[in-house]
């Protein structure tokens, strides 16, 4: 036996090695009718932690499967294909032998596995994470979140304040982070606390914890009562009618008197902070518990242990309106549940948070500033609409819920986000969607709000911060370097200003706000940079692309003609700046007629030691504008073509807010000729000419099999949609094992 869990274990770490290649992949294996007969049960009142969670929760999350994912993994062609190899064979034959030799590493290792003792703790383990992990924050979570974004920002803008205040030069780099942490927790006192936290695990064997939970006891009490000070620290204590073995380390045990407080006191930027929070540290305790409960093993960690007395207490989670959407899949294979609350969302997010630290830097740090009452009036007012102006087009974070479930193409999931997303727009089908080639690669489709009112906000703002540089910086400048920006300011102005227009009164109007990024590897060629060695053969290179929605051709025509000679007023100002800039000269695009549209194509001159197939250019069609590196990549995205990834994108016609694909099978499929050449240069090198012509073959063919196994993983497709107010995202990962 003890070999045989010895050679487990080490199997067990390979498996670990390459569960990021295998763990989704190997998921696809169908559901035999017993999973089916039990899938309903997975969101019954008994199967899942979810009944104990309280509603009030900050932060949920739920692993659900796990043994039937590793078995999945264990079983698959893709997994049985890696243990074959020579290179995994003769590694583990290395394992075994130096396992062998008692003063080894591997041999110290296997002689603790063999340990009668070790082998129970491993066992229980692998008990642990074979069916249920799940973690539970409460409510403390969201002030815990929010004394960090408090502390960042604190040490994003403390240091300036401090180098105003002219307290630096008298502080080293330590002190001054020390300064502002210290003030930043004696201002948020309230939220210095430990957040309380359960992390459970389903088990099919309890008898195992019971006697490691007593080993446990015996083995940390030992200890702690070799210090008078934690002797009572450690107890049993009964909780919702479960005993738990429970630490309890409260803060006045902290021999404060033996730290340098008086160090820290000099530190202070408020007289007293360094008081107010040592007094509220000592009223402060840190407890961690662990124990049973039913058939999970529960590890918490907080203040005291009220969350777990709150385990199955009052309203549970699962009743709460945003885990409404998981009834639709009470049939399915459920392999994990998350959920963040609003108020958890909001703190973690930061946007407001970190906009209204930027208000409070200014309003500390424009007194310094040597201005007038006024001025400083101005500033302020300045300052509070723009923050009013940026909030308004920022999302609005709100609860968030997940599933995720097996099926028999690999691994399906739903997001529900209850929050706003005042730039998506979901009412109408993802045309765009047809313009991405087909089968790209990568693909990633939205549909925004095109808003000339948000544009002339944002000139508005870049108008007023210039007006600023202006009044307050200009003045500060060297004459002489205050007559050149002048000089260029009035040479650039008018062709900003052309810029501005063209934008606002063209290129806006003509958007439909659709817009995509598009990755693919189609391109190849034996020899894309001239001055590198020939390959053998021709080889793909990535491709990406920028395509956006068109509505009125036309004008989106008029914009890139306009761009174009904005570009040359530009350089005509360069020219008059420094003269040298005459040398520059602007190649004239080649303009292209094809079926779908036009290209304004502008060809690499001969000088440029690139492939000719590498031509940047815009391509224009009725309903969409590109921007690729090559002609043929613009030809196939001008022209409407039906997706074919399949997935959940199989169907287009639907109004979407976002769809994505990610061809990953293609992805390595692209890299398997760079690979390959990297490996027969790598034989070169390293071996001798027999030697390459007698074992490259061997080599090469693992390389392949190597490929083949991260291929397990197929296409990625997404989708984001609007369903009763909320946002919902749909995301399916196909997986198919190796034949």
């Amino acid at each position: 036996m003890t070999k045989r869990f010895g050679a487990r274990w080490a199997r067990g770490t390979l498996i670990v090695a390459v569960v990021g290649i295998l763990s989704i992949g190997s998921l696809a294996a169908r559901p035999t009718h017993a999973q089916d007969a039990t899938a309903a049960k997975t969101l019954d009142k008994g199967g899942t932690s979810l009944r104990w969670i309280p509603d009030s929760a900050a932060i949920y999350s739920t692993s659900l499967r796990n043994r039937e994912k590793f078995e999945a993994i264990a079983k698959s062609k893709a997994w049985a294909k890696l243990r074959e190899l020579p290179a995994v064979k003769m590694a583990w034959q290395m394992y075994e032998t130096q396992a062998a030799s008692p003063e080894s590493g591997p041999g110290k290792v296997q002689a603790a596995l063999e340990d009668p003792q070790v082998q129970d703790l491993m066992d229980l383990l692998a008990d642990m994470v074979s069916d249920e992990i799940f973690v539970y924050g409460d409510a403390d979570m969201v002030d815990f979140f929010g004394l960090l974004q408090e502390v960042g920002g604190a040490m994003r803008y403390g240091p300036a304040l401090v180098e105003l205040s002219g307290r630096k030069k008298d502080l080293s780099k330590d002190d001054v982070q020390a300064m502002i942490l210290l003030g930043a927790l004696s201002h948020n006192v309230d939220a210095v606390k430990v957040p309380g936290m359960v992390l459970g695990f389903k088990l099919e064997d309890k008898s195992r914890a019971v006697l490691n939970l007593g080993k446990l006891e015996l083995i940390a009490g030992f200890a702690l009562k070799q210090n008078p000070r934690f002797a009572e620290c450690l107890k049993r204590t009964k909780i919702g009618g479960s005993e738990y073995l429970v630490l309890t380390l409260k803060g006045g045990m902290v021999p404060w008197d033996q730290l340098p407080l008086e160090r820290f006191r000099r530190l202070e930027t408020e007289p007293g902070s360094v008081d107010k929070l040592v007094a509220k540290l000592k009223k402060e305790s840190l407890v961690v518990a662990v124990g049973l409960r039913e058939d999970y093993l529960l590890l918490a960690v907080g203040s005291s242990t009220d969350i777990l007395a709150r385990l199955g207490q009052g309203t549970s989670l699962a009743e709460r309106p945003e885990m409404a959407p998981l009834a639709k899949f009470a049939d399915k294979r459920i392999a994990s549940i998350g959920y963040v609350s609003k108020a958890l969302a909001q703190v973690a997010s930061g946007n407001e948070q970190n906009i209204d630290d930027l208000l409070e830097f200014a309003e500390q740090a424009i007194p310094r500033a040597g201005l007038t009452d006024e001025q400083q009036a101005q500033i302020r007012k300045d300052a509070l609409a723009l923050a009013a102006d940026i909030k308004q087009i920022l999302p609005a974070p709100g609860a968030m819920m997940s599933v995720a479930f097996l099926t028999d193409r690999g691994v399906e999931g739903y997001t529900y986000d209850w929050g706003t997303q005042p730039g998506l727009v979901a009412g109408q089908p993802l045309g765009l969607l047809e313009h991405v080639g087909g089968s790209p690669i990568l693909a990633v489709v939205s549909r925004s709000k095109v808003s000339i009112d948000g544009y002339d906000g944002l000139t508005k703002w870049l108008g007023v911060g210039y007006g600023y540089f202006e009044k307050y910086g200009l003045p500060q400048m060297k004459e002489s370097d205050r007559e050149n920006f002048k000089r260029v300011a009035e040479l650039v102005g008018p062709v900003l200003k052309r810029l501005n227009d063209t934008n606002r009164d063209l290129f806006l109007p003509a958007l439909d706000g659709q817009g995509g990024l598009v990755i693919d590897a189609k391109l190849k060629s034996k020899q894309f940079i001239k001055t590198l060695p020939e390959t053998d053969e021709a080889m793909p290179m990535a491709e990406p692309a920028i395509v956006l929605g068109v509505k009125d051709p036309d004008l989106m025509r008029r914009a890139l003609v306009e761009y174009w000679a904005i570009a040359h007023a530009a350089l005509g100002v360069a020219v008059k700046i420094d003269p040298k800039a005459a040398d520059v000269q602007l190649p004239e695009p080649e303009t292209v007629d094809t079926d779908n549209g036009q290209m304004f194509v502008f060809t690499p001159p001969d000088a440029c030691p690139v492939d000719k197939q590498i031509a940047p250019n815009v391509g224009l069609g009725k309903t969409v504008c590109v921007l690729s590196m090559s002609k043929d990549h613009t030809e196939r995205l001008l022209k409407a073509t039906p997706l074919k990834v399949g997935g959940v994108l199989a169907k287009t016609d639907r109004p979407l807010a976002m769809a994505a694909c990610f061809d990953w099978e293609g992805l390595v499929g692209a890299a398997r000729p760079w690979v390959a050449m990297a490996t027969d240069r790598i034989l070169e090198d390293k071996m001798g000419a027999e030697q390459v012509k007698a074992q490259a073959p061997a080599i090469k063919s693992q390389v392949n099999t190597v490929l083949d196994v991260l291929s397990v993983l197929r296409h990625i497709t997404s989708e984001t949609y609007e369903e009763d107010g909320v946002m919902v995202t749909h995301t399916l990962t196909e997986i198919r094992d190796l034949d």
